[in-house]
């Protein structure tokens, strides 16, 4: 299912996006991992997600799922796109034409449609943990493709500075979000509200948080175990710190970053 935001995207193009609120537990779950040849840790991602850009916004894919999600694949250096629909044939159909007229390969079988439970490691709320997933997935595209070092650097710097001192989430993101986003912005303000509450809802603090998702889709990796960082406010890291913790990722925070 798609929806037209009256709003223009950050590129200036109509935005055709999916209507996330057509997204049912009922609906069926499905993935592919998919990658472009011989991209290496990485970097391999960020190509092969780029490589899938016009896909994921064309009207074909849209109208196959009732919604999908971005993570990190492979020797991360792939994509895995996780989706739910009502129509899984159709779905394949519109992945495997695309996949053959484009530097595309799967890199294992993709998993067959079923019923799921997403939530069932998350907390449990089904819907709720579902309409996460589209969300912060149309975001990260958006403020990836604007200033992909930009949104590795929020990140890396919302780990370890903002959720280590405990801090809120919400000024960390919200300048960013505005400007690059143009799914965010086309969100109403009880959607909004529903995001932050979600992206800092963590149902079990022995198992990750309902953020990792969106920190493993931005960095291609998040840090294992780190979650007694957070459990309670400790020192936020510097930026040399962080460094140090990036450096395997390719990228630096300059001293004179600022959000």
């Amino acid at each position: 299912m798609i929806s037209i935001c009256e709003q223009r995207s950050i590129n200036g193009e109509p935005g055709i996006i999916p209507d996330l609120t057509q997204l049912r537990e009922t609906d069926l779950f499905g993935r592919f991992y998919l990658k472009k040849p011989n991209g290496g840790r990485f970097q391999g991602y960020y190509e092969s997600l780029n490589g899938m850009r016009s896909f994921l916004r064309s009207k074909e894919w849209l109208q196959s799922v009732t919604g999908y999600y971005v993570n990190v694949a492979g020797k991360q250096d792939a994509v895995r796109l996780s989706y739910w629909t009502i129509a899984p044939q159709q779905t394949r159909k519109t992945v495997d034409l695309f996949v053959s007229q484009n530097d595309l390969k799967h890199i294992k079988e993709p998993i067959i449609p079923e019923h799921a439970k997403n939530s069932a490691g998350y907390g449990g709320e089904e819907l709720r943990f579902r309409r996460f997933l589209g969300t912060y997935t149309l975001i990260g595209l958006e403020i990836m493709e604007t200033d992909l070092l930009n949104a590795r650097r929020l990140f890396a710097t919302f780990r370890w500075q903002v959720m280590r001192a405990g801090k809120a989430y919400r000024p960390h993101f919200l300048g960013t979000f505005e400007d690059q986003s143009f799914f965010f912005n086309c969100l109403s303000a009880s959607e909004k509200e529903q995001f932050w509450r979600d992206l800092a809802y963590w149902p079990d603090p022995n198992k990750v948080d309902w953020a990792h998702l969106f920190v493993n889709m931005v960095l291609a990796a998040d840090w294992f175990p780190v979650w007694q960082h957070f459990h309670s406010p400790q020192r936020p890291l510097s930026f040399s710190e962080i460094n140090q913790l990036v450096e395997p990722m390719g990228f630096q925070i300059p001293e004179n970053w600022s959000l």
